[in-house]
């Protein structure tokens, strides 16, 4: 049964709105003009090349159809159409404007309509048959209704050949680059702007001012919801995006292994955390000595990783030390080394750490925990540039990054005189505060399925990472977090054992007190006489202290914002009224 013409139009609108490559599209077109055109024999179509100088054969179709020749704007039939911007139908044997490769022996008609985008012709789709008189107005409304069906893809395969070239260039941002492979990873699924911010770890302006120019350029398609790579993009563009990503290959594996490794511990969409990815990544480039503070369970130690991992020094040595564990002499052989008999034990030299992280970072954690002899130790280090063994009297040097953290407020210490001020001037030429968990619970979600989803992997499950709950998402942000993400990390681990790989709901956080306050308050009941006649305004003022410093679980910041005091205020009072801090 033929086909209506209606029916066939349809069928071609509809496979040309599919995002065909424009050499398939144009082979339809070329097939629909022979099926609507019952005379025609041949038919075919020619564009013009990007100089403008060449009407070039992109797609032919009919009886013995030999490639179409290639002629000059004005040349033949085809040229004078694309020439002039008109119609032309004629008796192809007696016609002067017939060129020679438009000649054959059985050729008695031929028809031509321009291609037209944006008010210029950029091609000429033709009809021939072997039949006097085989053509009418008809048949031209026909081919323009065809070509006009064309034009937009043609216009779209311009505009990305124009784009190659600076499509090329554009990728040379780094975070479009990354952008653009996260892309390509993705697929058909794509990336909501959530997504992308998360993934890149970028502010989520620069995110849309990166991906904003590539829907421009039709490269990158967003349907208010996802972004994703547009369906059939020309072969040359795609080329260029895998050439550049391949090119980037090294630099978008170090910052995939970054993202990957602090997984935990770096995702963030508040503005506090893409601050701190902000931070790193400017410092990364620097050796300036960098200080993290933070309380405990922030990522002090995964940022420390990141700022070595993006950094010139990546390719050596990481090494780390905590402060709170050395003593004095133990400090001088760990961090300096020592050599054979320089005290009891040492039976061998022992490579210090400052030593092994030569042309790489030395990461010093808790460094407010030093005393104030290796405080001196490693104040003059610092000053000098060298060291010598511990037993030896040989100077070193050792060319490193210095990155140090802590947990504790050192500017308070260097107030109380428990931390010596110039080193804490040689350690905090740029100081990177790290927010608490509390602080930003609006990443707790994508914490939770980022932790999950390493969980998975680490503890091989095999059936993927478990889903959570809104429920237990709600009840884990009603929780004050007082060990930030590392205490996050145990919960969602038991949490995923007691679900059995079920969703995890609100009866699998019962271990975790998450919704108490404070262990009871011992003191005396508040409306006893012992508590108005018998209690100093020392005792109500420690036990007020003490309960608050309970309430928020030793969090000196929190506490003293609370009782409207400084924190040195605060550190004196504990100090003198000998309140003990919880941990």
């Amino acid at each position: 049964m033929t086909k209506a013409p209606l029916d066939i139009l349809v069928e071609l609108t509809w496979a040309l709105a599919g995002e065909l490559p424009l050499e398939t599209a144009l082979q339809q077109v070329v097939d629909t003009a022979l099926q609507l055109l019952p005379g025609a024999q041949q038919a075919s179509v020619r564009l013009i090349n990007d100089s403008g100088d060449a009407l070039v054969a992109s797609a032919h179709s009919g009886e013995a159809a030999d490639e179409p020749t290639t002629f000059r704007p004005g040349e033949g039939i085809a040229g004078w159409v694309c020439e002039t911007g008109r119609s032309a139908i004629l008796p192809a044997a007696d016609d002067p404007r017939v060129g020679e490769g438009e000649r054959a022996a059985s050729l008695k008609s031929l028809i031509a309509v321009p291609m037209m985008a944006n008010g210029r012709v950029v091609g000429v789709l033709a009809a021939t048959s072997a039949k006097v008189d085989a053509f009418d107005r008809c048949h031209e409304g026909i081919l323009r209704l065809l070509a006009s069906c064309t034009t937009p893809l043609i216009d779209k395969a311009r505009i990305w050949r124009a784009s190659t070239t600076p499509l090329e260039y554009a990728l040379g941002s780094p975070l479009r680059l990354r952008l653009t492979a996260e892309l390509v990873e993705m697929g058909e699924l794509g990336l909501s702007l959530e997504d992308a911010v998360v993934r890149s770890g970028r502010h989520r302006q620069d995110v849309e001012a990166c991906l904003r120019p590539m829907v421009r350029w039709m490269v990158v398609e967003f349907d208010g919801k996802r972004y994703r790579l547009c369906r059939g993009l020309p072969k040359e563009v795609r080329d260029t995006i895998d050439d550049v990503i391949a090119a980037g290959a090294d630099q978008l594996g170090r910052e995939r292994h970054v993202r990957h490794h602090l997984l935990g511990g770096m995702i963030g969409l508040d503005p506090k955390m893409q601050m701190v990815f902000e931070q790193a990544r400017s410092v990364a480039r620097l050796d300036v000595p960098v200080l993290l503070t933070g309380e405990t369970g922030t990522g002090k130690e995964l940022v420390a990783r990141a700022v070595h991992d993006i950094s010139p020094r990546r390719k050596c040595f990481f090494g780390a030390v905590n402060c709170a564990t050395l003593s004095e002499t133990l400090f001088e052989s760990q961090v300096f080394g020592h050599v054979r008999g320089a005290f009891t034990g040492a039976v061998q030299d022992f490579v210090g750490l400052v030593e092994r992280c030569d042309q790489g970072t030395l990461f010093l954690d808790e460094v407010g925990d030093l005393s104030l002899g290796n405080q001196v130790k490693l104040l003059r280090f610092l000053q000098e540039g060298t060291f010598s063994r511990l037993g030896e009297t040989k100077v070193r040097g050792s060319d490193y990054r210095l990155v140090s953290a802590t947990n504790r407020d050192l500017e308070a210490m260097v107030a109380d005189g428990s931390f010596r001020e110039d080193l804490y001037y040689r350690l905090a030429v740029f100081p990177i505060r790290l927010p608490s968990l509390r602080e930003r619970k609006g990443d707790l979600k994508y914490l939770v399925e980022g932790i999950l989803a390493v969980q998975a992997q680490r503890f091989r499950t095999g059936d993927g990472p478990p889903i959570i709950t809104p429920e237990a998402v709600a009840q884990l942000e009603r929780y004050n977090w007082p060990g930030n993400v590392r205490e996050l990390e145990n919960v969602m681990a038991r949490a995923a054992v007691m679900a059995g790989g079920g969703p995890i709901g609100p009866e699998h956080l019962t271990e975790v007190e998450l919704l108490s306050d404070a262990p009871p308050d011992s003191s005396p009941a508040r409306d006893s006489a012992e508590f108005f006649v018998q209690r100093t305004l020392e005792d109500v003022q420690r036990d007020h202290i003490g309960g608050v410093l309970r309430r928020q679980r030793g969090n000196i910041k929190a506490t003293a914002q609370i009782l409207g005091i400084s924190r040195t205020t605060l550190y004196k009072k504990i100090r003198d009224f000998n309140i003990s801090a919880p941990v």
